[in-house]
């Protein structure tokens, strides 16, 4: 009977243990949800700033294109492996109790990458002409000056890069010790000092084009001097190391490689849409296609980001205490989560699609019906993405936290060959612009496709009960489809801004309350959650 009850004691503590603790995720994803809507909403009001300031198309796209080499570099050097393998590898070794040995390695990483980066960007500095010669060898000719002007602008976006790395650095280590409340708001202020420098600088001219990227390194400093003093009780015990020998530095550069790679991957595609973008005759393409990858990434962001990175550090700690069934329960959970959110989404930019742009936008005579219909087409062809990179997202998360980083590698190569491929099929066909963001969101379709069958193979790790979820969500969605779009026929977007906001936000209203109300009918168990957190935050 004493064992008995022991026992019964044990038990009621690992169930409020993992009440505890599932609590303690969901609240830590909320936070991280509301840190990524403002960071997305300050990030819609720097693009918004940037037609209004920057009225010439020409300098518009100029400004948009000069932070895509840059921003490849940092992927390339750095970029996901940040938080895909440093992340896991340090909250894996906290959960083990060798703390010390897992922050020696990443101290070691981050001297050895911060070295790299210098180097890389004083080059980019100093050849920042020839390496954008290069990249407007498939541009048209009539956007050869635009080309000329993305890389006098992209020589103060090199230094910018190298705090963002710091940057990113200390979000990855916070990260590991679950301290989502302190990195959750760092990109809003990157995005607010960003949007100043807008303000203040943007024009017309070489000059202002110049000043305003040099406005945005300032910015990227601001960002990281937040990071660092905000998460300076554990970031202070990091030293300089440079060690590439050691042997806990090689084991998490084996992990991080692929993933570089990987992430670098992701960039060289949004280079070949901008370069095929480039291609076409008419002028604002660029920012058109910079505007469309803005919102779709808005629900992408905000649910699949926020829910994945949330679920990395908790899964790798999992499957490093070889609690497999635990680990597949939590990865079959926020994929159905995430999936709930972003399925209706998709469907609702493809309905509202122009509507979408222009309440974002659209809020002067510089940004004409015109802009907002070419970037509507685009913002079409990404809808799918919404789906399929939430998938993607976080099936690439669950392959970091078991170790296997080269299978998203594996991935990102096929959609490296696959989207180039298909945008030039689809423009041989005529297809025009839509082209360029239909091939990225097949391409996905086929990365997720590798992901969840090799994924699939260990059995006891494999999602559960998705093709129920996919079932239900396919029904509910379909019915608040349709009602949408007869909403949006008896009530077309019409007369001033506010009437154009009211009666946008009218119909996504009408399309949360049937989408949720066809999920309570079937009492799905994604709907009651979300419908609970959302109350449990706003008692708090």
């Amino acid at each position: 009977d004493i064992t008995m009850k022991k026992n019964d004691r044990l038990d009621s503590r690992s169930v409020r243990s993992n009440s505890s603790q599932s609590k303690s995720m969901a609240i830590a994803t909320i936070l991280v949800m509301i840190g990524l809507i403002l960071s997305k909403s300050t990030g819609f009001l720097r693009d918004i700033f940037v037609a209004q300031e920057f009225t010439d198309s020409l300098y518009r796209d100029s400004f948009t294109l000069s932070f895509t080499i840059p921003d490849f570099f940092f992927n390339l050097i750095i970029g996901g492996s940040i938080q895909a393998a440093l992340t896991p590898s340090l909250s894996s070794a906290i959960s083990a109790g060798e703390e010390k040995k897992g922050l020696r390695a990443v101290s070691t990483f981050i001297s050895i990458f911060g070295v790299i980066m210098l180097v890389v960007c004083t080059l980019g500095v100093v050849f920042a002409k020839e390496i954008y010669f290069i990249y407007s060898l498939t541009a048209s000719e009539a956007n050869s000056e635009m080309v000329d002007l993305a890389a006098s602008a992209s020589r103060m976006l090199f230094p910018q890069i190298f705090f963002m790395m710091l940057a990113a650095l200390c979000i990855g280590v916070l990260n590991a010790y679950k301290r989502f409340s302190s990195t959750a708001f760092g990109p809003t202020i990157y995005n607010v000092f960003v949007l100043l420098a807008i303000v203040l600088f943007a024009g017309n001219s070489r000059n202002a084009l110049v000043q305003t990227t040099a406005g945005v390194m300032g910015a990227a400093f601001v960002y990281f001097l937040f990071q660092y003093f905000i998460g300076f009780d554990k970031l202070r015990m990091l030293r300089f190391n440079f060690a590439p020998k050691d042997p806990d530095f090689i084991i998490l550069l084996k992990k991080a490689v692929p993933i570089l790679i990987s992430a670098s991957i992701v960039q060289i595609n949004i280079l070949v849409l901008n370069s095929f973008a480039t291609s076409f005759a008419s002028q604002g393409q660029i920012y058109a296609l910079r505007n469309a990858s803005t919102i779709w990434q808005l629900p992408y962001g905000v649910f699949a980001v926020a829910i994945g990175n949330v679920m990395l550090p908790s899964l790798a700690a999992l499957y490093s205490e070889n609690k497999k069934k635990e680990a597949s329960e939590l990865l079959s959970s926020r994929l159905k989560s995430a999936l709930f959110l972003t399925i209706p989404s998709a469907i609702i930019l493809v309905i509202l699609n122009v509507d979408v742009v222009k309440a974002i936008f659209q809020w002067g005579e510089a940004y004409t019906d015109s802009d907002a219909k070419r970037a509507g087409i685009y913002l079409i062809g990404y809808s799918i993405a919404v789906i399929t990179h939430t998938v993607v997202f976080i099936m690439n998360q669950a392959f970091y936290a078991i170790g296997k980083t080269k299978i998203p590698l594996l991935s990102g190569c096929v959609g490296l060959v696959a989207n180039p491929l298909l945008c030039f099929l689809f423009i041989s066909l005529g297809l025009g612009p839509i082209s360029l963001t239909f091939s990225y969101s097949l391409t996905s379709i086929v990365q997720l496709i590798i992901l969840c069958v090799i994924y699939q193979k260990d059995k006891s790790l494999a999602p559960r009960d998705i093709l129920r979820f996919i079932v239900k969500s396919a029904i509910c969605v379909i019915v608040m489809g349709v009602i949408v779009y007869l909403v949006n026929m008896l009530l077309p977007s019409s007369g001033g801004k506010i009437a154009q906001l009211g009666l946008l936000a009218l119909k996504c209203i009408i399309a949360v309350i049937v989408y949720f109300a066809c999920a309570l009918a079937f009492r799905m168990k994604e709907a009651i959650f979300w419908i609970d957190r959302v109350k449990a935050k706003g008692k708090r």
